[in-house]
């Protein structure tokens, strides 16, 4: 297998892809070098804090733009940081997440979290946050207890 750099697309240069050619637009162009690239985790948590989801459509090849990561993003901006519960609850989930999004290692943990993903954007694009809520607070309390013991 050539090495990224042999192929002449431009290399990703930080983070879990590091070293690899980054990713084509469906048009077959590269894509453009991350804005958020470089930046501190820390100032860049609000934009893109879906740790877990992200994992998931990391594996499945999906954008930092994709529909998933958009409307979970969405819902949290738009509901969820808008109450001081929802808050809260964001401020949890910094917590626990990227433990959990680098403890996912098989396909059927990837294929756990894809699943509840689907349920839970199902729910928002119905309009029923609560249970897109429950859905996604039922995922991470399940893996939060599998991994806490690794």
């Amino acid at each position: 297998m050539p090495s990224p750099k042999d192929t002449g697309g431009p290399v990703v240069k930080s983070g879990p892809t590091r070293g690899d050619n980054r990713s084509r637009k469906q048009s077959g162009e590269w894509r453009k070098k991350r804005s958020d690239s470089g930046k501190s985790k820390e100032k860049d948590k609000k934009r893109s804090g879906c740790f877990i989801t992200s994992a998931a459509c990391a594996h499945r090849g999906l954008p930092d733009d994709c529909k998933e990561l958009e409307t979970l993003r969405r819902f949290r901006d738009e509901q969820l940081l808008r109450t001081p519960d929802g808050r809260a609850l964001v401020a949890r989930y910094y917590d626990i997440a990227p433990k959990i999004a680098t403890a996912l290692e098989n396909e059927i943990d990837f294929d756990f979290v894809w699943d509840c993903i689907q349920r839970c954007i199902r729910h928002i694009d119905n309009g029923d946050h609560q249970r897109a809520l429950s859905e996604y607070r039922s995922m991470v309390s399940s893996l939060s207890t599998r991994f806490s013991n690794d």
